[in-house]
């Protein structure tokens, strides 16, 4: 794409009143890999109301996009992207009472999305706890760990549908994947309705949470950039298990390793480039195959041009 400065000019002057718009902008200070090229184009919404009028433009304009939130779950290739990224991560609403459900917008970290809960006398979000990333990649991804996933708790969606309008959809556990939520087609995610269980215990479930975390760093290799678990769990396996069996824990091809506090996560050790994490997730898959005949399938979204 060529961003000539009439082009430049008018997302400034159609998006500006309305978003952040910026251009040339490093990704890798925007995913939890801490990796990635530059996007030609930056936009970051002032609000969740504003998508619908930027993605109306962009579309006018005849630009591509990727809408991200936290940055977890991504490998941006080193080219970086030719196209427009649009961050929904500036923090969101607090929850809003919505009836009997509790609303929160994409836009709200997942750490916000708990003490929210809890502020308000609300349990069921545990699950949640150190998993990084947004209210909106959590849906998207249907994310969770072995206590729970977002479909148990998720009512309804709201989203930008292929209109550019705003829509309420109702969704259930049919509508949901292992580490998937299947909404409509070129609909993007604004925000989610919640059924939590009301708690006097919140106080007590704050304490849980700390544990949680607490024992996650003790598991996770948290003190180093990555992008969570790398691998979906074959059923009737654990990817960390496999990765560990075949003698992976600690391999490196660059800055890249495999941790060596728990094989399913890859960390960027040291200066490492979406390139060396890319070739190493390639090699794990080989000796994994090569090893046991099975194929293991990625959570990390690869996004871009790797050579």
């Amino acid at each position: 794409m060529s961003l000539n400065s009439e082009l430049k000019n008018i997302l400034l002057n159609t998006l500006g009143k309305i978003s952040t718009v910026r251009f040339d902008v490093p990704l890798s200070e925007h995913t939890t890999f801490r990796t990635g090229g530059r996007a030609s184009i930056f936009i970051e919404p002032d609000e969740e109301e504003s998508l619908p009028e930027i993605l109306r433009t962009l579309h006018e304009l005849k630009t591509d996009f990727l809408i991200i939130g936290g940055g977890s779950n991504l490998l941006i290739s080193d080219e970086g992207l030719d196209y427009a990224v649009i961050k929904i991560s500036k923090e969101g609403k607090k929850l809003e009472k919505k009836e009997n459900l509790l609303y929160a917008s994409a836009f709200m970290s997942k750490e916000n999305f708990i003490s929210e809960a809890l502020r308000l006398g609300y349990g069921g979000v545990s699950f949640t706890a150190g998993v990084p990333g947004s209210v909106g990649g959590g849906i998207f991804m249907n994310a969770g760990t072995f206590m729970g996933c977002f479909i148990d708790i998720l009512k309804k969606i709201r989203i930008v549908n292929s209109d550019y309008e705003i829509e309420d959809i109702e969704i259930s556990k049919e509508d949901s994947n292992y580490r998937k939520m299947n909404i409509p087609e070129k609909s993007i995610i604004l925000g989610g309705f919640f059924e939590l269980p009301a708690s006097a215990e919140t106080a007590a479930i704050g304490k849980e949470i700390d544990e949680i975390i607490k024992d996650r760093w003790s598991k996770h290799p948290m003190e180093f950039p990555s992008a969570g678990s790398v691998f979906k769990n074959p059923e009737g396996h654990s990817a960390w298990k496999l990765v560990n069996d075949c003698g992976l824990k600690g391999y490196t091809i660059g800055g890249a390793m495999v941790s060596e506090k728990h094989t399913n996560f890859i960390i960027n050790k040291e200066n490492a480039t979406s390139s060396d994490v890319f070739n190493l997730i390639n090699h794990v898959k080989k000796c994994v195959m090569d090893k046991f005949s099975i194929s293991l399938e990625t959570e990390v979204k690869i996004i871009g041009n790797f050579n």
